[in-house]
Order: C-alpha cells, then structure tokens, then sequence
C-alpha cells in the first residue's frame, strides 16, 4: 500500500479521476506513472496504473479506426437511468431478448456472430426507461475467442445482463467461462471476493467508511491511506474480504464491479438444472420467445442499480416532471451537489421519506425513492 506519493503524482491521479474522454485519461496515466517512485512499495500500484493504461489505449486505437471508418463503435452514450450491457455467447437468445424489451431493430438468427456491432434500445420502466445494449459474443462455443469490444462495453456500463441459453447441455460451463472472462479483465460481477468504492464529495464531514464485509484492515487504515492522496471528503464502501491494495486499484479503476443478472434464456426447453452463483448476483429462468420470468426485470434492474428517483422544485412551483435518477443512499447535501449547488440551508420534502408534507429537514438527511425534494439555499 503507498502512503508516500510525491504531491505531483497524487496531483496526477486526481487529474485522471477527473478526465472525462479516453484522450484527457490517457494523458493523465502517463503523467502520473511517470511521476510515481518506482520501487517494491509501488510495484501493485504501477502494474494496475499500466494496466489500465493499455485498456484505454486499446479503446483510443479503436475510436480511431470508427472515426476514419475503418471499424466499429466501442462506446454508445449512456442515456436513461441506467446502461445494462447484454452479455453472453453465440446464440444464447441477446437479441431475441433485446426484441422483447425495446423497439430497437436487432438481427435475430440462429447463425452465430449474426450481431456484429453493439446496438442500443430503451426499455421502459414505470415512468422512468433504462438504455439496453445488445452486443457481439463475447466469446466463442469453441473458447478459443474473446471479445474486447464487449469487454470495454461491459466494463462502462452500469450493470451486466448475462445470457445463457438452456439449449446448451453445459450451460453451466459456458455462464464460469463468461464469468471467468470478466473477472480476468478486471470486472467483477460480485462483491464477495472483495470489493472497495470510493465516493469522492466536494465538501463534508470527513471519510465515512461503511463495512459491508470482514476486511483485514480498521476504518483508520482507510482514513490515512485516503489522506496520502489528498482525499479527505469521501464515502468508502468495504465488500468482503479486499486489502488495503484495492483501494489503489479502486481509485485508477483497474478493478470494477458492476451488479449483475444472469438469464437462463429459452425456458420452453425444461433443460435447467439449477445454478450455483453469488447470493449477491441475482439469476432468473426466462424465455425471450413468449416473455416468460422477464415480467419483474425493471425492478430488478432498478434494484440492483441501487438508485432513487427524486423530483426536485423550487418555492412555489409544482415539481420537475423528469426525476433526478441518484444513489439510494444519496443525501439532501448530495443532491444539491448533484445540480451544482454545495451551500444549502435545508430542504422540504414530501413522501414516502417525509413524516408529513413539506418536512424541513438537514442537508444528511436520506430521502426514499419518488420524494420531492425543494432544497433551500
């Protein structure tokens, strides 16, 4: 674990944390590995910040050819509440399932490779609509193939739907190699090996850790390895069982988790047999054909995106038609932080989180999901 960067190398990951094209990140990663110490304390550090670094080199190269014209898109802009990248191999039923969703037009075959590019649709739920990407095979029948395009959109998604189709007499072995893919390239689909997110805030009250596992570490090894990179407001999330090694993977996002449904598609077939998986990745039995089992499957996205929808106003006007789509756990304070203002006096709510209409309430206070919140400044 470093807890002795130079000041210019913190500045540089700060600057990368902070870049928002692959161009600006790339640049950044280079400045900040060049300006890290190279000796044992830095070796886990410099592997994860090389890493990723040829992660987005990959991704630049590509963006490159799609501008010239010579390849395919990598990345479609996030829209919606949430991007839920469909995953799976050849023939699993991705696009028959994307059909069933959205109105976006998908070549359904039973040849494999028919879906050739990522294509984006976007599934309603209640009055809020997630964006869907079905994408390539991320490997072949053969297991001699991965997809790098699919991994890079797994990896800026949201969450991951994965698809497996019943008719596959090893359906189990196919869902560990998709698994096992992802994990080798960084993408974990569930928090109990080890997980640790950090949020970093403008302005609070210090560094919040919350346990949601049995780490090998104490809240005031987070809080002085946070401070050897000049992070002093933030909220750390522990899952399971990391070292103190992740929070450097953590913050160059060499590792990243995203929540997670697997679908046994084709259920017409009776071919499941049960599923062994983390109790934290939820699994359905569905069929794409007739939409069976897919009935709840906005509710299980919205859950396990974590999220709240919070409709804002000003004093004396009816609320925002459009919700503000944010982390269930999100505060008034980050709320305002959120549309641009840090400097609340309180906020009224009304709602489910409110004891009556037009509760006055402190900037950590947690509203609940379709609040109305008016924030006072």
């Amino acid at each position: 674990m470093v807890t002795n960067l130079p000041a210019e190398a913190i500045a540089k990951l700060n600057k990368y944390s902070d870049a928002k094209t692959v161009e600006d990140k790339i640049k950044a990663l280079e400045e900040f590995i060049s300006a890290v110490p190279k000796h044992k304390g830095t070796e886990n550090l410099l592997y994860w910040a090389r890493s990723r670094l040829a992660e987005l080199r990959q991704e630049e190269e590509k963006e490159r050819r799609k501008k010239k014209g010579g390849g395919p898109r990598i990345f479609i802009e996030k829209a919606g509440a949430g991007q839920i990248a469909i995953i799976g191999p050849p023939n699993s039923g991705k696009s028959s399932l994307m059909s069933r969703l959205t109105n976006a037009k998908v070549v359904i075959s039973p040849n494999p490779f028919s879906t050739t590019d990522p294509i984006p649709g976007m599934m309603q739920y209640e009055d809020i609509q997630f964006q869907l990407i079905d994408t390539p095979p991320i490997i072949s029948n053969e297991g001699n193939y991965v997809n790098t395009r699919v991994l890079a959109i797994a990896r800026n998604s949201d969450a991951i739907i994965i698809v497996i189709g019943l008719d596959d007499e090893n359906y189990l072995n196919t869902l560990k190699r998709v698994i096992d893919t992802l994990e080798k390239r960084g993408i974990m689909i569930s928090m109990q090996k080890g997980y640790i997110r950090i949020i970093k805030h403008r302005s609070g009250n210090g560094i919040n850790v919350v346990f949601y596992g049995k780490p090998k570490f104490t809240e005031e090894d987070v809080k002085k390895a946070l401070s050897s990179y000049r992070i002093f407001n933030a909220t750390v999330e522990i899952y399971g069982e990391p070292s103190l090694d992740d929070i450097d993977a953590s913050l160059i996002n060499a590792i990243t988790y995203k929540p997670t449904i697997v679908l046994f598609n084709k259920k017409d077939l009776n071919n499941f047999k049960g599923a062994d998986l983390p109790k934290d990745v939820l699994y359905k039995v569905v069929s794409a054909k007739t939409g069976e089992g897919l009935e709840d499957l906005g509710k299980d996205i919205f859950n396990i995106l974590k999220i709240k929808r919070i409709y804002t106003k000003k004093p004396n006007a009816p609320p925002d038609k459009d919700p503000l789509i944010i982390r269930e756990d999100a505060t008034i304070r980050e709320i305002a932080e959120t549309i641009n203002h840090s400097n609340i006096k309180y906020a009224k709510i009304w709602g489910k989180g409110a004891k009556y209409d037009g509760q006055r309430v402190g900037p950590d206070f947690i509203p609940k999901d379709k609040d109305i919140v008016e924030i006072r400044f």
